[in-house]
Protein backbone atom coordinates (compact mmCIF):
# COMPACT_ATOMS: atom_id res chain seq x y z
CA UNK A 1 0.00 0.00 0.00
CA UNK A 2 2.80 2.62 0.90
CA UNK A 3 4.62 1.42 -2.19
CA UNK A 4 1.51 2.09 -4.82
CA UNK A 5 1.34 5.67 -2.64
CA UNK A 6 4.79 6.39 -3.16
CA UNK A 7 4.68 5.72 -6.60
CA UNK A 8 1.59 8.19 -7.33
CA UNK A 9 3.68 10.62 -5.16
CA UNK A 10 6.89 10.58 -7.66
CA UNK A 11 4.36 10.59 -11.03
CA UNK A 12 2.44 13.63 -9.38
CA UNK A 13 5.90 15.58 -8.65
CA UNK A 14 7.21 14.69 -12.04
CA UNK A 15 4.27 15.20 -14.20
CA UNK A 16 3.46 18.77 -12.07
CA UNK A 17 7.15 19.86 -12.98
CA UNK A 18 6.35 19.32 -16.75
CA UNK A 19 3.15 21.79 -15.96
CA UNK A 20 5.66 24.77 -14.25
CA UNK A 21 9.04 24.53 -15.35
CA UNK A 22 8.70 26.72 -19.12
CA UNK A 23 11.02 24.86 -21.65
CA UNK A 24 12.03 22.29 -19.79
CA UNK A 25 13.11 18.64 -21.07
CA UNK A 26 9.84 17.62 -19.43
CA UNK A 27 7.56 20.20 -21.46
CA UNK A 28 9.62 19.55 -24.41
CA UNK A 29 8.92 15.88 -23.71
CA UNK A 30 4.88 16.60 -23.47
CA UNK A 31 5.13 18.46 -26.62
CA UNK A 32 7.30 16.00 -28.92
CA UNK A 33 3.90 14.62 -30.71
CA UNK A 34 3.30 18.31 -32.27
CA UNK A 35 6.80 18.51 -34.24
CA UNK A 36 5.61 16.20 -37.02
CA UNK A 37 5.13 16.03 -40.50
CA UNK A 38 1.78 14.77 -42.11
CA UNK A 39 1.40 13.27 -45.34
CA UNK A 40 -1.81 12.66 -47.25
CA UNK A 41 -1.53 10.64 -50.07
CA UNK A 42 -4.63 10.57 -52.41
CA UNK A 43 -5.13 8.28 -55.32
CA UNK A 44 -6.62 5.32 -56.78
CA UNK A 45 -6.68 1.68 -57.26
CA UNK A 46 -8.19 -0.46 -59.95
CA UNK A 47 -11.51 -2.17 -59.37
CA UNK A 48 -12.27 -5.81 -60.29
CA UNK A 49 -14.60 -5.53 -63.32
CA UNK A 50 -17.45 -7.16 -62.49
CA UNK A 51 -18.75 -11.29 -62.27
CA UNK A 52 -20.14 -11.73 -65.71
CA UNK A 53 -23.89 -12.72 -65.64
CA UNK A 54 -23.60 -16.16 -68.28
CA UNK A 55 -23.65 -15.56 -71.58
CA UNK A 56 -22.33 -12.11 -71.36
CA UNK A 57 -19.25 -10.43 -71.88
CA UNK A 58 -16.90 -9.84 -68.65
CA UNK A 59 -17.27 -6.28 -67.55
CA UNK A 60 -14.21 -3.25 -67.74
CA UNK A 61 -12.28 -2.73 -64.45
CA UNK A 62 -12.73 0.48 -62.88
CA UNK A 63 -11.26 2.89 -60.59
CA UNK A 64 -12.03 3.80 -56.37
CA UNK A 65 -10.53 6.18 -54.50
CA UNK A 66 -7.52 5.57 -52.04
CA UNK A 67 -6.87 7.49 -49.42
CA UNK A 68 -3.51 7.33 -47.07
CA UNK A 69 -2.32 9.13 -44.10
CA UNK A 70 0.88 9.35 -41.79
CA UNK A 71 2.39 11.11 -39.67
CA UNK A 72 5.94 11.14 -39.03
CA UNK A 73 5.98 12.81 -35.64
CA UNK A 74 8.14 13.29 -32.21
CA UNK A 75 11.51 12.45 -30.80
CA UNK A 76 11.66 9.07 -32.70
CA UNK A 77 11.47 11.61 -36.51
CA UNK A 78 13.20 14.61 -35.16
CA UNK A 79 15.22 16.73 -32.80
CA UNK A 80 13.59 19.14 -30.82
CA UNK A 81 14.70 22.29 -33.27
CA UNK A 82 16.42 20.01 -35.81
CA UNK A 83 15.28 19.01 -39.58
CA UNK A 84 17.21 15.84 -40.15
CA UNK A 85 14.94 12.91 -40.41
CA UNK A 86 15.35 10.09 -37.97
CA UNK A 87 15.23 6.39 -38.60
CA UNK A 88 12.11 6.17 -36.81
CA UNK A 89 10.43 8.60 -39.23
CA UNK A 90 12.31 7.04 -42.15
CA UNK A 91 10.52 3.72 -41.30
CA UNK A 92 6.89 4.96 -41.51
CA UNK A 93 7.59 6.75 -44.69
CA UNK A 94 9.07 3.36 -45.84
CA UNK A 95 6.21 1.49 -44.45
CA UNK A 96 3.72 4.26 -46.77
CA UNK A 97 5.87 3.70 -50.15
CA UNK A 98 5.72 -0.04 -49.34
CA UNK A 99 1.98 -0.19 -49.22
CA UNK A 100 1.49 2.54 -52.33
CA UNK A 101 3.44 -0.23 -53.92
CA UNK A 102 2.00 -3.62 -52.75
CA UNK A 103 -0.92 -3.23 -51.44
CA UNK A 104 -1.87 -3.94 -47.99
CA UNK A 105 -3.41 -6.49 -45.97
CA UNK A 106 -5.33 -8.65 -47.86
CA UNK A 107 -5.70 -5.79 -50.74
CA UNK A 108 -2.59 -6.51 -52.45
CA UNK A 109 -3.47 -3.80 -55.30
CA UNK A 110 -0.84 -1.05 -55.83
CA UNK A 111 -1.86 2.51 -55.45
CA UNK A 112 -1.97 5.01 -58.69
CA UNK A 113 -0.73 8.03 -56.74
CA UNK A 114 -2.66 11.10 -57.66
CA UNK A 115 -1.55 13.56 -54.79
CA UNK A 116 0.75 14.08 -51.97
CA UNK A 117 0.12 16.72 -49.97
CA UNK A 118 3.13 17.31 -47.16
CA UNK A 119 2.49 19.55 -43.83
CA UNK A 120 5.10 20.40 -41.70
CA UNK A 121 4.49 21.49 -37.61
CA UNK A 122 6.34 22.97 -34.78
CA UNK A 123 5.52 22.81 -31.27
CA UNK A 124 4.70 26.14 -29.17
CA UNK A 125 8.63 26.31 -27.91
CA UNK A 126 10.31 25.96 -31.43
CA UNK A 127 7.77 28.98 -32.55
CA UNK A 128 8.68 31.59 -29.53
CA UNK A 129 12.45 30.89 -29.93
CA UNK A 130 11.87 31.79 -33.41
CA UNK A 131 12.19 28.38 -35.38
CA UNK A 132 9.27 29.56 -37.86
CA UNK A 133 11.21 28.14 -40.77
CA UNK A 134 11.30 24.23 -39.40
CA UNK A 135 7.83 23.11 -40.05
CA UNK A 136 8.54 24.39 -43.92
CA UNK A 137 12.11 22.78 -43.88
CA UNK A 138 11.04 19.53 -42.43
CA UNK A 139 8.20 19.05 -45.05
CA UNK A 140 10.54 19.59 -48.13
CA UNK A 141 12.73 16.49 -45.97
CA UNK A 142 9.95 14.52 -46.10
CA UNK A 143 9.29 15.53 -49.77
CA UNK A 144 12.65 14.76 -50.92
CA UNK A 145 12.87 11.64 -48.85
CA UNK A 146 9.53 10.54 -51.05
CA UNK A 147 11.22 11.53 -53.62
CA UNK A 148 14.60 9.34 -53.55
CA UNK A 149 12.05 6.35 -53.21
CA UNK A 150 10.25 7.07 -56.22
CA UNK A 151 7.42 8.93 -55.73
CA UNK A 152 6.73 11.72 -58.36
CA UNK A 153 7.74 15.34 -57.14
CA UNK A 154 5.29 16.98 -59.67
CA UNK A 155 2.75 15.47 -57.66
CA UNK A 156 3.90 16.46 -54.23
CA UNK A 157 2.54 20.13 -52.45
CA UNK A 158 3.88 20.60 -48.90
CA UNK A 159 3.58 23.97 -46.44
CA UNK A 160 4.31 24.72 -42.72
CA UNK A 161 1.59 25.12 -40.44
CA UNK A 162 3.70 26.38 -37.30
CA UNK A 163 2.19 25.81 -34.56
CA UNK A 164 -0.99 26.10 -35.34
CA UNK A 165 -3.21 22.64 -35.37
CA UNK A 166 -1.36 21.09 -32.46
CA UNK A 167 -2.01 17.72 -31.11
CA UNK A 168 -3.74 18.25 -27.48
CA UNK A 169 -1.78 16.99 -25.28
CA UNK A 170 -2.11 16.48 -21.45
CA UNK A 171 -3.23 19.69 -18.89
CA UNK A 172 0.20 18.53 -17.48
CA UNK A 173 1.54 19.63 -20.48
CA UNK A 174 1.01 23.49 -20.33
CA UNK A 175 3.61 25.98 -18.58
Amino acid sequence: MKKSALACAVAAALLSGCATIGGSPELVECLQPNRRVTVEVGGTKVKPPPKPKPGAQPGKPGREVAQMRVLVQGNSAWDPGGTVLKDGGKAELDKLVKTLAEGAGRDKRPTTVGSVIIAGHIDRIEAADGKNSLDEDRAKVVKDYLVSKGVDSKLMFWEGKDDKDPVPVTKFCQD
